[in-house]
């Protein structure tokens, strides 16, 4: 037996040899005062939290389940047909059982009822058949003039297609039957046979007329149709058409700009560093361009001179570009020079030697020569003041244009039906026929310009000129022009960095 003294307050323990080799006494203090008891205390690492070690590993163990897909993250609910039959836990347990017995041999099935989730409702009321796709075949464009009827619109697109085809669907024929006059009709072609066409009647508003399972549907749209003013600006660095194209330019755009300024740049000798915006139509359909329109203005800085056009609808027949603050532009020459388009000018202005009198007379006018049958055209607007035999001069007409002026046209085959006195006439209208009446020797036109009765030579008479527009058109004009040009000088500002901008003004 061994005995050992502890400090004070402590306990005085006594182990037999017999009972070290198997037992250990640890002695601990009462006080905890003591240096020598603090030596003797647990580490706090060894105490026991029973809470916290719980709750650590529930976190590590929830979200190794969540990871792992145990857990599901969420729930997708289809909505049911309120009428349909639902199975509880314990009918699906039995109905599985009871397939397992029908596997195995036995004849004792139960059939399963699972709820049927509602039909899916597309554009063209066909879940199987899509739109055709707007890449296929060619797109034609037609603005609807007054009085169109869609089997106006189709004739010179030369399809199998018919109207009537077309309207099968009452529906679709009440949309088509009374076109809107400025509207826009696009279809597309794809072997002679229309797959789509589009009635827009806004930039983003459409009736889209599609082919599904043999026969044609319909339905208005706010979303698959757009139509943009696109807008390209660039600086040339290389050959026109190159960086037309670079910069995103259709080539149609760009043959026309090439038409618009033929009479301001020499397109053989552009300079680099001379800069092009343009403002044009461009039309979408299921995100693709499927027609490239006009363009509605532009801008050339050719050898730092700045050219600008804005494109004008007059009337259905004519569409000029114009100069937006140019006063010339906005005048033209009231008159053309000659009746024909051709011809041959076998007698000038002035004394001559008559081909039938056989004598030195003064010729009023000139002669242009041409085959029977010609069309001789109003050289300017006004209205007929004659019309019928007139002596030597056969079959005459004469117009009278206001200002004093008076032009003659003698010796026609016949009259364009349903002319008289009184009748209004533009420049370009065709008024007659050349012809051999009255004292000739030959077909041709006897064309004479008089000023207050005087006649003077038609060939070097000054030409008066008149406004291009009327006060309510150009009123109209220098409002677009306005907005356009504000638009292309921003537009100048980015071209040199070759980019497309569009919609960067909200087209």
């Amino acid at each position: 037996m061994e005995r050992y003294n502890l400090p004070s307050g402590g306990i005085e323990a006594v182990i037999n040899e017999e009972q070290a080799k198997t037992k250990e006494t640890i002695a601990v203090t009462a006080s905890p005062n003591t240096p020598s008891e603090r030596q003797h205390r647990l580490p706090k690492a060894q105490k026991i939290r029973p809470f916290r070690y719980l709750a650590i590993r529930s976190v590590a163990l929830v979200g190794i389940f969540a990871i792992v897909g145990n857990i599901p993250v969420h729930s997708k609910i289809m909505e049911q047909q309120d009428d349909a039959e639902y199975l509880t836990l314990d009918e699906l347990q039995e109905d599985n059982q009871a397939h397992l017995i029908a596997s195995s041999g036995h004849t004792n099935t139960q059939e399963l009822t699972l709820p049927v989730a509602n039909a899916i409702k597309t554009y063209a009321g066909h879940g199987i058949e899509p739109l055709p796709s707007a890449r296929d075949g060619q797109w034609e464009f037609h603005e609807i003039t007054r009085g169109e009827t869609l089997a106006d619109i189709l004739e010179p697109l030369k399809v199998k297609t018919t109207a009537e085809e077309l309207m099968a669907d009452q529906a679709i024929k009440d949309e088509l039957t009374r076109l809107k006059t400025g509207k826009k009709i696009l279809v597309q072609i794809n072997g002679e046979k229309i797959e789509q066409l589009i009635y827009a009647t806004g930039k983003r508003k459409a009736y889209i007329i599609s082919a599904q399972n043999d026969k044609y549907t319909g339905k208005w749209d706010n979303e698959l149709f757009e139509e943009q003013h696109n807008r390209i600006a660039f600086t040339i660095r290389n050959p026109y058409h190159y960086d037309a194209s670079k910069a995103g330019l259709p080539k149609s755009i760009s043959r026309e700009l090439v038409k618009i300024f033929k009479n301001q740049v020499n397109f053989r000798s552009i300079q680099i560093g001379d800069q092009v915006s343009t403002i044009f139509e461009d039309y979408h359909y299921q995100s693709e361009r499927i027609y490239t329109g006009k363009v509605l203005a532009a801008e050339f800085n050719h050898r730092d001179n700045i050219y600008q056009k804005v494109r004008f609808v007059q009337d259905k027949n004519r569409t000029m570009y114009l100069e937006p603050d140019g006063d010339l532009a906005l005048k033209e020459v009231a008159f053309a020079r000659y009746p024909l388009k051709g011809g041959r000018l076998s007698s000038g202005f002035g004394s001559r030697y008559h081909p039938v009198l056989r004598k030195r007379r003064m010729h009023s006018g000139i002669d242009l020569a041409a085959p029977r049958g010609t069309p001789i055209y109003a050289t300017g607007a006004g209205r007929v003041k004659f019309v019928g035999r007139k002596g030597s001069y056969g079959k005459t007409i004469e117009l009278s244009h206001g200002s004093g002026i008076v032009t003659r046209y003698g010796h026609m085959s016949k009259y364009k039906p349903k002319l008289g006195r009184g009748t209004k006439v533009k420049r370009g209208d065709v008024i007659g026929y050349v012809g051999s009446t009255g004292r000739s020797t030959g077909n041709h036109v006897h064309y004479e310009y008089r000023v207050h009765g005087k006649a003077v030579n038609p060939k070097t008479v000054k030409l008066p000129t008149k406004g291009v527009l009327t006060a309510n058109e150009m009123k109209s004009f220098k409002r677009l022009a306005k907005n356009m040009s504000y638009q292309l000088i921003k537009l100048r500002e980015t071209a040199g960095i070759d980019r497309n901008v569009r919609r960067q003004f909200g087209g």
